[in-house]
């Protein structure tokens, strides 16, 4: 575990294979934290489904306050050689706009750095764009995303690269 600067009693730590259920469900409620319908959380859930595989591989990591997880992360890695992906970054929602974010982003960047990485690539959700910006990652394009909206209408996401 490593303790976060500037959030005493809060520290991060590998997920564990028994946590996936809990850790999908927090996923789920982060995301409906901006207002989606049901049905269109419904179908994100696969793409939101933290994997057994990825726990044991020790690419989850979970920010927890007393035994309590406020947050998780994933970091995978991606097509392109020194390249990861951030498939899933999430904070519970009544635990946003208290740093956790921005720390868990620090420690995320810190591991990157560590395994050898030299670029994360993030598509990111629509509302959490301007996070990821104000973490100095740039717009590099959009991608289709494979949801639709609740009316059937294409979707897009706006595919972000962080330079370490």
């Amino acid at each position: 575990m490593s303790g976060l600067p500037g959030l005493p009693g809060r520290f991060l730590r590998p997920a564990e294979a028994h946590e996936c259920g809990v850790l999908t469900a927090l996923a789920l409620r982060s995301k409906a934290y901006w207002g989606y319908e049901p049905a269109f959380l419904q179908a994100c859930r696969a793409g939101l489904t933290v994997r057994p595989t990825d726990v044991a591989a020790g690419r989850v990591m979970v920010l927890i306050e007393e035994e309590t997880i406020l947050g998780l992360y994933a970091l995978i890695p991606g097509e392109r050689p020194q390249e990861a992906a951030v498939p899933l970054f999430f904070i519970e929602p009544a635990a946003i706009g208290q740093g956790i974010g921005r720390a868990m982003w620090q420690n995320l960047v810190a591991k990157a750095q560590a395994e050898g990485y030299q670029r994360l690539k993030i598509e990111s959700d629509p509302f959490a764009f301007g996070f990821y910006r104000a973490m100095g990652a740039t717009l590099a394009g959009k991608i289709r995303s494979p949801i639709k909206t609740t009316s059937g209408a294409e979707r897009f996401l706006p595919l972000l690269h962080y330079e370490l």
